[in-house]
């Protein structure tokens, strides 16, 4: 695709017959955002992925049931090379209720789903083109004990999935029983075998994880205490807690949930989202132990950020704010990793995550 690194697409909650992703361009110079699509078909588009080869995009579908049996599904939407543009394949069922996360293995053979309500996460082979052709090959429990907050921990939550990059290990955050399993990919791609797991401060809620490759740290954010859990992992799988601090401001005493996490590609910054606070925490990272520094609170300059994006330049920082309609730009100082508020803004209904190309 030309020009293709200031293209990015917004998922949305809304209804099949609204639009729910939004393919989108950045303004790299600028920062201003513009809508080149609006796509509907696809009921509560909650959470994206893109295939490496950068020729296909997955969407989950947060249902609780799929053309009238139990669960949700995984939807494939064709990049069209020159203009971005999406073209709805197919889709298959994720084997649980409410998937909220998607993502794909580094070499593109694997597609995996994460099902909140239904406590599970599910594998699915991808042709070599990056094309769901088969239904889901492994569907993966992770039974353990409930966290202690009892309106949100009742059963398992897996919230999500993803590959540790530079190693053969996928994790899987579950907020319900406060831990993060480590599993081994199969020869194949399509099984996962469970290695370790970590269990988290109780009521800490795991949501997302960030890591990059080259460095054995993982950093986990907790929804329900909004507290960052820095661990390393071993060449076993094994993970060692190093750190527990927290994403809000020393005395907030209001109401906050903490959604997203990421790390700059340099690894040397580290963002949370804070809803309520309404706000990015960014945290200077140490090079040699991993541990964090919390360096600043920016405005997301709206209300209830879920996910966000760091643009490929890394000169930008896109916040989904759901609860005030918005896709809020903050500039990034790519050398301190601080951020500022612009004017830039985008208005659509119920935004919750973005994905750059």
């Amino acid at each position: 695709m030309a020009n293709n690194s200031g293209i990015f697409y917004i998922g949305a909650y809304g209804e099949a017959a609204e639009p729910t992703i939004y393919g989108c361009r950045l303004d790299e110079e600028s920062g201003r955002l513009a809508v080149f699509q609006r796509l509907a078909g696809v009921e509560q588009a909650s959470f994206l992925a893109a295939h490496p080869n950068g020729s296909i995009l997955y969407a989950c579908s947060e249902v609780g049931k799929t053309r009238g049996k139990p669960g949700g599904s995984v939807h494939e939407l064709a990049i069209d090379g020159a203009t971005g543009e999406l073209e709805a394949l197919g889709s298959q069922l994720t084997h649980g209720e409410h998937p909220c996360y998607v993502s794909v293995s580094p070499e593109g053979a694997s597609l995996y789903a994460a099902n909140y309500s239904g406590g599970n996460a599910a594998v699915f082979p991808l042709s070599s083109a990056g094309r769901l052709e088969e239904p889901a090959s492994a569907v993966i429990e992770n039974p353990g004990e409930l966290g202690p907050m009892t309106s949100r921990q009742n059963k398992a939550h897996a919230h999500s999935i993803g590959p540790i990059p530079g190693t053969p290990f996928v994790y899987v955050a579950d907020l319900g029983t406060d831990t993060v399993y480590i599993h081994r990919r199969s020869v194949d791609g399509r099984s996962l075998l469970r290695t370790s797991a970590l269990r988290v401060e109780p009521g800490s809620g795991p949501r997302h994880a960030a890591a990059r490759e080259g460095s054995p740290y993982m950093y986990i954010i907790g929804e329900l205490d909004s507290h960052v859990t820095v661990a390393r992992l071993g060449e076993d799988g094994s993970l060692e807690p190093v750190q527990r601090l927290s994403a809000l401001p020393e005395g907030f005493a209001g109401e906050s949930w903490a959604a997203d996490i990421h790390l700059s590609a340099d690894g040397r910054f580290l963002y949370v989202s804070n809803r309520g606070h309404d706000s990015i925490a960014v945290f200077e990272a140490d090079a040699a132990d991993g541990t964090l520094r919390l360096i600043q609170h920016e405005s997301t300059g709206g209300s209830y950020p879920r996910n966000f994006a760091l643009s490929p330049d890394g000169g930008w920082l896109l916040a989904a704010n759901q609860n005030s309609g918005s896709v809020n730009v903050l500039r990034r100082d790519p050398q301190t990793g601080l951020l500022q508020g612009t004017d830039s803004v985008l208005s659509l209904p119920s935004p919750v995550c973005i994905r750059f190309l």
